[in-house]
């Protein structure tokens, strides 16, 4: 009888970790994550400390943190999966995510209730990591935005409280409260400088109801009573000296024009936050909302984390994943490198400049989802250049708005 209760229990050993937690991986196998990242600054470092909670928990897991200058980046990973040995997982860019999506491992079959974590970030970063089936192949960690900084101290000298008045301001009541900003501050020669990109030329875009492909985003529809409106308005601020020249149809740097206190505002990206609270010394700034067209709208950016198909590791791929981009630790993430989080219901305190995130962060709340659909299309980055050149043709005059919007189709249609 002990015997047989022996060679029972044997038997049942061996058979246990085929029923332990459905994985592929149990829990005492020892797993080593590869992981692929870049630096913009210290990312690697405060990635390291974030999944630490993680791999307290999972002692069994280990990680081999591969950090690799951003110029090599793609071209490595490319390497890698090529070669039939991708990384477990990677943080990757936006264009990153377009380049390398039938390369990623679709995050859904993996969550208990996909739709409520979906939910969790904002629609605008949600839809870069969306395929056709609108499954996820990853997860937005960290944000970028455009928006509008302003010389507080010009707009205080002026009796305006811009703080409030951009709460609910339109593009036409920013232009008459930005000539009372001009008048009222000596040296000061513009109201607005808008850096030469066309990402930052679209934050006008979209707020002006405008885009550049159809409704569907199946093809590209440059012709259209928005887009027009948009350059010709734009054209206008030139033609009015309430935007310099110099940038558009020189090569003025816009933040420098800034931090000079020569403009009272910059639409710029909202990495000029710590750029400002850096340089800027001789007055006082902020970030406000941007000013409503038939919308409010900024245009998004960011980083991801992402799993591979292929990879050796994936359960624990897709679990650390989860923990790194849950709440708690997509702030804690978000805090050290000093970055908008991702998620729609982050609260984070900066050590500076918390009103300044969290206005972005506002603002890229309510920006529609289409935008990033837009920014992930291969067409509008690779005709960038020459959307650009048609623009400033519109704005020296050369040729009118529509023709310049006719111009770009035709070239994308030709």
């Amino acid at each position: 009888m002990r015997r047989t209760l022996a060679v029972f229990f044997c038997i049942l050993a061996a058979f246990m970790p085929l029923f332990a937690g459905g994985s592929s991986e149990s829990s005492s196998d020892e797993v080593t994550l590869t992981v692929l990242w870049f630096n913009d600054a210290n990312e690697s470092e405060v990635f390291e400390e974030t999944i630490q909670d993680y791999l307290a928990e999972n002692p069994n897991v280990k990680v081999d943190l591969q950090v690799v200058a951003f110029g090599d980046y793609q071209q490595r990973l490319k390497m890698m999966i090529s070669g039939g040995n991708p990384p477990d997982l990677a943080r990757l860019t936006t264009s990153d995510v377009t380049v390398l999506a039938s390369s990623l491992a679709p995050v859904d079959p993996y969550l208990e209730d996909p739709a409520a974590t979906k939910a969790e970030f904002m629609p605008s970063m949600l839809a870069f990591v969306l395929d056709k089936d609108g499954q996820m192949l990853g997860y937005p960690t960290e944000a970028t935005a455009n928006g509008m900084l302003v010389n507080l101290t010009a707009w205080e000298n002026a009796g305006i409280d811009v703080r409030e008045l951009s709460k609910t301001w339109t593009w036409p009541e920013w232009e008459e409260a930005v000539k009372k900003v001009i008048a009222a501050n000596e040296g000061m020669e513009y109201g607005l400088a808008v850096d030469y990109t066309m990402h930052r030329f679209a934050t006008l875009l979209y707020q002006f109801g405008g885009s550049f492909l159809n409704a569907d985003q199946s093809a590209f529809d440059m012709v259209k009573p928005e887009n027009i409106a948009t350059i010709e308005y734009f054209k206008h601020l030139h033609d009015e000296g309430l935007v310099p020249g110099s940038v558009w149809l020189g090569s003025e740097n816009p933040a420098e024009l800034f931090q000079a206190g020569l403009v009272a505002c910059h639409i710029g990206g909202s990495w000029n936050i710590n750029t400002y609270n850096t340089n800027v010394k001789d007055f006082e700034w902020c970030a406000v909302h941007s000013p409503k067209g038939e919308i409010v709208s900024s245009v998004p950016g960011g980083k991801f984390i992402a799993a591979f198909k292929g990879s050796k590791n994936l359960d624990a791929a897709m679990d650390l994943m989860a923990a790194f981009s849950d709440k708690e630790h997509n702030e804690q993430y978000c805090l050290g490198t000093f970055n908008i989080s991702s998620r729609a219901d982050a609260e984070i305190e900066y050590p500076t400049n918390s009103e300044d995130f969290a206005v972005f962060q506002q603002d890229l709340m309510v920006t529609p989802a289409f935008t990033a659909v837009e920014w992930s299309n291969a067409q509008v980055t690779q005709y960038s250049t020459y959307m650009l050149e048609q623009v400033v043709q519109a704005l020296m005059g050369n040729i009118t708005a529509e023709q310049a919007c006719q111009n770009i189709q035709s070239r994308i249609e030709g």
